[in-house]
């Protein structure tokens, strides 16, 4: 964030002091333009600030025994929708055992979105694309992988990707898998996300079961 933040107001101070050492050399037309390019540093500053006011914001208010298959119905079903828009093949485990899960409802189907989103992003100009999922039983909880076969990350960037504010597209606000991670942290769970050998990333979830009333 020190990083994403410092670079912004070094390039904005550096804008400033050439107009302002040739602001009687430059004419009119070279005036705008520095000014132009400061506004636009300020307003990339703006955004960081907006999401960063976002990041801090988002928190998981309640947890509860949640049954986890009517859930996963859910988001399967807007995966599908989604996917099939975006002309992505999807592959699917459809095994998935009853069971309750220690959650928030809305803050689970958050998460996911956000990995299906980094996963979707990452399959731009891929062709054949494709996601798989996964659910299997796992030591004291449930464990979902998202796989692509995208681009994958680069080793120095891996490293970076839960840092809230890190991208690779300017475009974007760099918050997503940060909250992914911060929700699932919240509810007791876990998220890792790794190359694959064969191409593309997998994300891997963890959630915490509930048996009789207790975490497993």
């Amino acid at each position: 964030m020190r990083h994403q933040l410092g670079n912004s107001v070094n390039a904005l101070k550096v804008t400033l002091d050439v107009l302002q050492e040739n602001f009687d050399h430059f004419d009119e037309e070279k005036r705008r333009e520095y000014l132009r390019r400061a506004l636009e540093i300020l307003e990339r500053q703006q955004a960081m600030v907006e999401a960063m006011k976002a990041y801090s914001s988002i928190n998981v208010k309640e947890l509860s025994a949640i049954p986890f298959v009517p859930l996963w119905n859910d988001f399967l079903k807007m995966v599908s929708l989604r996917l099939e828009k975006e002309k992505v093949r999807l592959i699917h485990d459809a095994d998935v055992e009853p069971c309750l899960i220690k959650g928030n409802p809305m803050a689970i189907h958050r998460a996911m979105t956000e990995i299906l989103d980094n996963a979707l992003e990452a399959l731009e100009g891929v062709s054949n694309p494709a996601i798989g999922l996964e659910v299997s039983k796992s030591r004291g909880g449930l464990m979902i992988i998202m796989r692509d076969n995208g681009c994958g990350i680069k080793k120095g960037e891996l490293a970076k990707i839960f840092v809230p504010l890190f991208t690779t597209k300017p475009k974007k606000r760099g918050i997503g898998l940060p909250v992914a991670l911060k929700l699932l942290t919240q509810m007791g769970g876990r998220l890792e996300i790794e190359n694959l050998l064969s191409g593309g990333t997998q994300a891997m979830v963890w959630l915490r079961t509930v048996t009789g009333g207790e975490d497993e």
